[in-house]
């Protein structure tokens, strides 16, 4: 196996969006990659060591692609079957480097002696493959479960929140699967479900009681409703009743004019008595006001008054329940609105039907009142007297409804919140089936990778048995101790065999100190040694090395590409990434004569070469990212070349973008190539940058433009961090032009041939 791209990586460290470009090769089975100080080498190569520990990536997001063909998330490294993997990077300095008189993880070896034995691991070593294979795809499996439910999870989720979220129910606005899960479990069995599961009509009477706004309290009905029963025995006995007098046919026969006539004798009496009727006037003679006296006695008028009084409690009655006002539905909360429509009609309609047989009664007495010498009946209205209890329950239900809008006033929020519960209660349900199946599945995939786990940890145990009865310690300690007295030319650092480790010592004793070169020549050949261990195998695994060559100086830089070259020559894969132009250059000619290998029906380079740069965008931060390494890096033996492309280039752009991200790396690269080019044209003159543009016959307005720009925005040793000062952008192009003239009018020749090398011409001959 191989890994053949690193597809994106994003939001890790300095890579905060790379995605593989279009235009650039694959990896190959040997591969340099260039790039300074701060593009994100130690980045790259700690990606990598989450493939060798096995462990997933927790920092943002990365996918690398194997043999072409197989995607690998960075969340998903752990229990995926991918190439073994060693790396060098600082961070294998750190742990392989220990304070005096700790031990270093020992290198194991076979002995001759256990063939049989080795022979037995590597046949258990054959089943812990297929079993781990195995166990990826109960992984995978599990995995896939597990984003089902947790895809569905988040959508019912998002339905709840949407529904319930409101002014008055903000405990929803953060609801979450997290929630829903909650929700779930709370609901622990089917039967809970269903009786959560609402009607259509209590869904919506809930949902506008979860969306109303407080109202004011609505008065309840109050009124003094009569006895209907002792009403009706009253006027019955009323209406049973007649008055003895010596009555005037003509009067007693006629109610309309008895009533006047009646109404006419009192109008006659007393202080307006007269002998003349007031009407007609004619004598109104002694013996017709007798007469219509003996008519109209007191008892007549005894049984008229009581007659009277029985109809002002009639009428005071009626009054009562013609007062009674009910509310406007639309004063009430939504969801009560249907309910208060419906009670408020039933009684009005109670209430017109009792006032209706008051009338009725009101009449029958009336009519009694104009007729009071004969008995009368009571008629259809005795049998079909209102029931009060009917009446009192009519307005009662009224006043039910009327206090459940003033008690949902009084306390708004919890009515909303126990609306919105019932009804995430209501969808919750609804979800429980499916989400019930779902589950299952990832109860059932769960179950199908502990025994594959389990049987994976039994024969690694197996095999880290037998291979503990076959370690050597002392042939790899040995060697590395030659090695070490051949790599620095001195004898006194020396590794020793302790238990099953090593302990570092110099003279004899425990070290108290290691230079950085110290550190890196020791972590180095450690690391090339490690790469013998039986643990790894060499043909079939990638190699990173990050940098192997810091702090040491030149002699010990060819020695470590030596030991480098021999030791990695025959990996499956390799990865070199350095910013020493020195190193760089050394492996790119052994790169450039390996030849090719066939693959996919076609022949292609056994090395490949990139370029790691970082820029850095507006708001100060490093974005890096893979490309193909520069054509002058690859077919010049000097950085020169390449540094007079990148000031070439950009001090020629017509239009182009005057960016932070753009100019902030130029004045290193401009101080870089103006300090190789002076370093030879006045190789005489030692000192500071300055004192060499001192010698250069220019103008000196642009030499001080020069100076200040790669003296304020650079660093000879790696580009700093951006401060952000606006006027960078201004002075960066403007004075890489003047670098370029400036070497133009040093060196007339040396700048046409760099200039036609540069736009890919051969140079004048």
């Amino acid at each position: 196996m191989r890994i053949t791209r690193v597809t994106k990586i994003r939001g890790h460290r300095v890579f905060r969006d790379f995605s593989w470009p279009g235009d650039l090769h694959a990896f190959g089975q040997f591969n340099l990659i260039y790039g300074w100080n701060g593009c994100g080498k130690t980045t790259l190569s700690s990606l990598f060591a989450h493939i060798e520990k096995g462990t997933n990536l927790t920092e943002g997001e990365a996918e690398f692609e194997i043999d072409d063909d197989r995607k690998c998330a960075g969340s998903a490294i752990a229990g995926t079957n991918l190439p073994p993997v060693r790396v060098f990077n600082r961070d294998f300095i750190n742990a392989t480097i220990t304070a005096a008189g700790e031990r270093v993880e020992p290198i194991y070896y076979l002995g001759e002696d256990s063939i049989e034995k080795q022979a037995k691991a590597d046949e258990l070593k054959k089943k812990k493959e297929a079993a781990l294979e195995d166990l990826t795809n109960a992984t995978s499996a599990n995995g896939t479960a597990e984003a089902e439910l947790d895809r569905f999870c988040i959508a019912q989720a998002k339905v709840i929140k949407e529904v319930l979220t409101g002014a008055q129910s903000p405990q929803y606005n953060n609801y979450d699967k997290r929630r829903f899960r909650q929700s779930i479990a709370a609901m622990q069995a089917q039967a809970d479900a269903q009786a959560a599961v609402l009607t259509g009509e209590a869904k919506e009477q809930l949902r506008k009681q979860k969306d109303a706004q407080p109202k004011g309290d609505l008065p309840a009905l109050a009124c003094t409703l009569p006895d209907f029963e002792n009403v009706s025995n009253r006027v019955k006995a009323l209406l049973e009743r007649s008055v003895a007098s010596e009555t005037i046919d003509a009067l007693a026969q006629d109610r309309t004019v008895s009533r006047w006539v009646q109404e006419g004798l009192a109008l006659h009496s007393g202080e307006q008595q007269t002998s003349t009727c007031r009407f007609c006037s004619q004598p109104l003679t002694a013996d017709r006001r007798a007469a219509l006296g003996g008519h109209f006695n007191d008892a007549f008028a005894a049984f008229q008054q009581e007659i009277a009084s029985e109809i002002a409690s009639l009428d005071r009655a009626l009054t009562d329940l013609n007062r009674i006002t009910f509310p406007d539905p639309a004063r009430a909360y939504d969801h009560l609105q249907p309910e208060l429509t419906a009670a408020c009609s039933e009684a009005e309609k109670a209430i017109k039907s009792a006032a209706a047989w008051l009338g009725q009664v009101r009449t029958a007495l009336e009519a009694k009142r104009a007729a009071p010498f004969a008995p009368a009946q009571a008629g259809g209205w005795q049998n079909e007297r209102p029931t009060p209890d009917a009446l009192r329950d009519a307005i009662a239900t009224v006043n039910a409804v009327l206090d459940k809008h003033n008690s949902i006033t009084s306390d708004f929020r919890n009515e909303v919140n126990e609306a919105c519960k019932k009804l995430e209660q209501h969808y919750v349900a609804e979800a429980w089936g499916e989400h019930d199946q779902l589950a299952v599945a990832v109860e059932t995939a769960e179950a199908a990778i502990r025994p594959l786990q389990d049987e994976v940890n039994r024969l690694q145990t197996e095999i880290a048995d037998i291979e503990r009865d076959i370690i050597e310690h002392r042939k790899p300690a040995d060697e590395l101790n030659d090695e070490l007295r051949a790599y620095l030319g001195r004898d006194e650092l020396r590794f020793e065999v302790k238990d099953t480790g090593y302990s570092l010592t110099r003279a004899g004793k425990p070290i108290s100190h290691l230079s950085e070169g110290e550190r890196t020549a020791i972590a180095f050949l450690y690391f090339l040694k490690s790469l013998q261990d039986r643990a790894f195998d060499l043909a079939d695994g990638v190699v990173v090395i990050d940098d192997p060559v810091s702090s040491l100086d030149a002699n010990a830089l060819f020695s470590a590409f030596g030991y480098m070259k021999e030791r990695t020559k025959d990996c499956g894969q390799l990865f070199v990434l350095t910013h020493n132009f020195g190193f760089f250059r050394q492996v790119k000619n052994w790169f450039h004569h390996l030849g090719k290998e066939r693959a996919g029906g076609e022949k292609r380079p056994r090395g490949r070469f990139f370029l790691l740069d970082a820029c850095v965008d507006g708001q100060g931060e490093r974005n890096s990212g893979l490309r193909p390494l520069d054509r002058l890096l690859l077919e010049y033996e000097s950085e020169y070349h390449f540094l007079f492309r990148r000031v070439y280039d950009e001090a020629n752009v017509a239009n182009g973008p005057s960016s932070l991200e753009h100019n902030y790396g130029m004045p290193n690269i401009a101080r870089r190539l103006v300090e190789t080019f002076l370093a030879f044209r006045y190789p005489d003159c030692p000192g500071d940058l300055a004192k060499r543009l001192d010698r250069v016959d220019f103008d000196s307005g642009k030499k001080t433009r020069i100076l200040r720009l790669l003296n304020t925005y650079s660093h000879s040793s790696g580009i700093a961090e951006p401060e952000h000062d606006p006027s960078v952008l201004a002075e960066t192009r403007p004075v890489l032009a003047d670098v370029l003239e400036m070497i133009k009018s040093v060196d007339p020749t040396h700048y046409a041939s760099m200039e036609q090398l540069v736009n890919g011409k051969e140079a004048p001959s």
